[in-house]
């Protein structure tokens, strides 16, 4: 009987440490800051090398878009509808387009956790690169069809696929992947921020020494992490020519999404997420 009290005291004492432990968890806020010593990256769409027509259909609708505004507005209601999935689109903002089956088929690949550009809305993977996309497609008379596929595979889907295809995914535009593939014009600008708990805030790579780094595999956070904790470093020029070498001992760990990695922040098996701005910001808003 003594023996069975103890174990019975020891099972209640463990789980008010596991119910302690998850009502810290609970109630510790997340932050996301600039990371200030790294570059600007451009998001472009990525297309088959030496495909014009796709070329010239994407640029189209990016230049026009841009020009009249239509970028801003699904910016921001994709940013809105991501955080209520009953947010109403503005008057006028398309959100249903034109398909028809006698058309060419567009195949856009892209990875559905990196709100506002592409994220689930009920069981519909929607955001401005599908909107970007969908209007393509719908230009050449043709239909979307949408591959949900791991972030660092989408070039190579793009560089194998027999027909008209695309990689859609907030892709930085760099002279890696433009060695495999062709990209559209800028549509859209972002700064690296750093996903951290509010009383452990950081604002530059070069902060995060003797850390574990959380990333999204094959994105820009991944590659200059990455390169960061090499031997030569992370290295880039600014707008004024000067050049700046970024080298840290720290652990990148890689996830396939960016829900994987905040798991993995929240039960502390890293220390910080390495991302861009505008998703980092929708991901810690309801953590």
């Amino acid at each position: 009987m003594k023996k069975l009290t103890t174990l019975v005291l020891i099972a209640i004492m463990a789980l008010c440490v596991a119910l302690t432990a998850c009502e810290g968890t609970a109630n510790v806020k997340y932050v996301t800051n600039d990371a200030t010593d790294t570059l600007q990256e451009d998001f472009g769409v990525a297309l088959k090398k030496g495909d014009t027509e796709m070329m010239n259909a994407v640029n189209a609708v990016i230049d026009e878009w841009l020009a009249d505004g239509t970028l801003d507005m699904y910016n921001d209601y994709y940013s809105a509808l991501a955080d209520d999935e009953n947010a109403s689109a503005p008057e006028g903002l398309k959100t249903a387009w034109n398909f028809t089956e006698s058309g060419p088929t567009v195949t856009m690949y892209t990875e559905s956790g990196f709100a506002p550009y592409e994220f689930m809305n009920g069981t519909e993977i929607v955001g401005i690169d599908v909107a970007i996309m969908s209007q393509v497609a719908e230009n050449l008379g043709g239909k979307l069809d949408i591959k949900d596929v791991l972030f660092d595979t989408i070039v190579t889907c793009v560089e194998n696929d027999d027909g008209k295809a695309a990689g859609a995914a907030g892709l930085t535009i760099n002279e890696e992947r433009k060695q495999t593939v062709d990209f559209s014009h800028v549509y859209a600008s972002s700064t690296l921020s750093i996903v951290s708990a509010e009383d452990k805030a950081y604002s530059t790579l070069a902060s995060l020494n003797g850390l574990k780094i959380g990333v999204q595999e094959g994105t820009s956070g991944d590659l200059i992490a990455s390169q960061a904790i090499s031997e030569t470093g992370y290295e880039y020029d600014d707008d004024e020519g000067e050049t700046h070498n970024i080298k840290i001992n720290a652990e990148v760990v890689q996830y396939k999404t960016y829900s994987a990695a905040l798991a993995a922040l929240k039960t502390g098996k890293i220390d910080v997420i390495f991302m861009d701005k505008l998703p980092s910001q929708l991901l810690i808003k309801n953590a």
